[in-house]
């Protein structure tokens, strides 16, 4: 567990480091979200350019589009290999309303990208043997939900698990009542990377927009990496970075 000593409010190259007991340190940049945008969108076409074929894994998250609309800009992605980090259990894969057809639509159609891999909410255990055959996720993009879930890992969902069918809490049914219509017609059950799988990614980027997610990144931050805050075991990674709009850092 990753237990938070010291948070240096100097900040430099709009940055702010989070020093740890075991000298590792946790990145927050605090920006605008068209800032904050352009940063995430130059880190990966940074790292993209080192290694073209990187493996990806997105949160397809609507405030996550203007980071997608950046990287489109930078036509750093044509030869990444793509994995979809969750999406919802439907009974057509490819509907609008899905995880898939968001990026599709937003990222992968604009860019020719073709090298894309979808969980099976049949076959889940099948997917982190394909994403170990193709050696691990490079880079994972993540949004945040109200209640600390990433991808649909909910609250209580335990740190070792792998990709798995999630039951949905209220909480995240509620944020994706927009995209179906309704909350009525929001699908009860996702599919979802494990937190075991995410954890292992060479590099965690999350971003969090708005004052409404403020209480639950100071969990993030300064919360012990207990399961009710799933994203709070993200202070373990080995290469963390908490990308922030000054509403929603304005409990760190």
């Amino acid at each position: 567990m990753m237990a938070i000593l010291t948070a240096s409010r100097t900040i430099f190259s709009g940055s702010w480091q989070i020093i740890s007991n075991e000298g590792d340190f946790l990145k927050i940049i605090v920006d605008s979200k068209e800032n904050i945008s352009k940063t995430v969108a130059d880190m990966m076409a940074e790292r993209l350019t080192l290694k073209p074929e990187s493996v990806l894994s997105f949160t397809a998250d609507e405030s996550l589009v203007p980071i997608f609309s950046e990287l489109c800009g930078r036509n750093c992605c044509e030869n990444a290999v793509f994995f979809n980090l969750c999406d919802y259990v439907v009974p057509k894969a490819d509907s609008e309303e899905t995880s898939l057809y968001l990026l599709r639509s937003s990222l992968f159609s604009k860019l020719g990208i073709t090298h894309v891999h979808s969980p099976d909410p049949a076959k889940p255990d099948e997917y982190d043997e394909l994403i170990a055959e193709h050696g691990g996720i490079d880079i994972v993009l993540l949004g945040m939900g109200l209640n600390g879930c990433i991808g649909f890992n909910e609250p209580f969902t335990p740190y070792d698990s792998r990709t798995h069918i999630a039951m949905l809490t209220e909480v995240t049914r509620r944020a994706g009542a927009e995209r179906f219509g309704s909350f009525e017609n929001v699908p009860n059950f996702g599919v979802t990377m494990g937190l075991k799988t995410i954890c292992e990614s060479k590099t965690a980027i999350l971003a969090a927009f708005g004052s409404e997610k403020a209480d639950i990144v100071h969990k993030l931050v300064y919360g012990k990496t207990m399961t009710d805050v799933p994203a709070a075991m993200l202070q373990m990674h080995r290469d963390m970075i908490l990308c922030l709009d000054e509403e929603a850092a304005a409990k760190i």
